[in-house]
C-alpha cells in the first residue's frame, strides 16, 4: 500500500513540474476568480503571460504605501481650500467698524482658521514621514519576490453580459497561492505614478 502511495505521490509531482509557469499560473486563477465572478461557471481563460516580479515596483506594500501618501496629500490640499476660505471670511468681517455681528462672524471664521492650520501642520509632519518611508522603498535594492501574470478571460456578468477581463495577479516563488490582484488599469497607472514620483526625487537631488 505505501508503495502505491508513493507512486502515486511521484506521479503528481511529475505532472506538477512538467507544468508551464503560464499552466500553474491559470490554475490558481482560475480558483480565485471562482470566488469573485458571479457566474463562476461561464468563465474561460483567453491569454497569460508570467513574467518575474521585483520589488519595489511590484510589491503590494508599496503600492499601500504610495496610495497612503496620496491620501496624505489630498487631504492636505482640502485643508488649504477649507483654511482659504476661512482666511477670506476673516477679511471680509474684519475692520474697524465692525457691528456685533461682523465680530461674532470674524471670531468664528478666526476660529476655524486656526483650527485648521493646526490640523495641517499636524497633517505636514504625517507627511513628510510617509514621504521619506516611500522614498526610502523606492530606492532600496531590487528583490525577486514572485511572479507577476497578466490574465486575459472572458466571464458573464449578473445581467449574462459576457465581459473581458484583464487582471494582473502576483504569485509567491513557489506558485502555491496568489498574494495580490489589480486590474492592468490600475497597475499601469501606479506604475505611472511611480515613474513621476522617482522623476521628482531625481530632480530634487540634483
Amino acid at each position: 500500500m505505501k508503495k502505491i502511495f508513493y507512486m502515486a505521490f511521484v506521479a503528481i509531482m511529475m505532472v506538477a513540474c512538467s507544468q508551464s509557469k503560464e499552466q500553474k499560473a491559470e490554475a490558481l486563477i482560475k480558483e480565485s476568480l471562482k470566488k469573485s465572478l458571479y457566474k463562476p461557471e461561464t468563465y474561460k481563460p483567453v491569454e497569460t503571460k508570467v513574467d518575474s516580479a521585483f520589488a519595489p515596483y511590484d510589491d503590494p506594500e508599496f503600492f499601500e504605501e504610495l496610495a497612503e501618501l496620496g491620501k496624505i496629500s489630498y487631504e492636505y490640499q482640502g485643508l488649504e481650500e477649507k483654511a482659504k476660505r476661512a482666511k477670506s471670511s476673516m477679511s471680509i468681517w474684519s475692520g474697524p467698524y465692525m457691528s456685533a455681528y461682523g465680530r461674532n462672524e470674524y471670531q468664528e471664521a478666526k476660529a476655524e482658521y486656526e483650527e485648521i492650520s493646526a490640523k495641517i501642520e499636524k497633517l505636514k509632519t504625517k507627511g513628510k514621514k510617509q514621504y521619506e518611508k516611500v522614498v526610502k522603498l523606492l530606492q532600496s535594492s531590487r528583490k525577486f519576490i514572485g511572479y507577476k501574470a497578466v490574465h486575459n478571460y472572458r466571464a458573464d456578468n449578473n445581467a449574462g453580459n459576457t465581459l473581458i477581463g484583464n487582471s494582473i495577479f502576483f504569485i509567491d516563488k513557489n506558485f502555491e497561492e496568489i498574494t495580490y490582484s489589480v486590474e492592468i488599469e490600475d497597475y499601469n497607472q501606479a506604475q505611472e505614478t511611480i515613474k513621476l514620483f522617482k522623476e521628482q526625487i531625481e530632480e530634487g537631488n540634483e
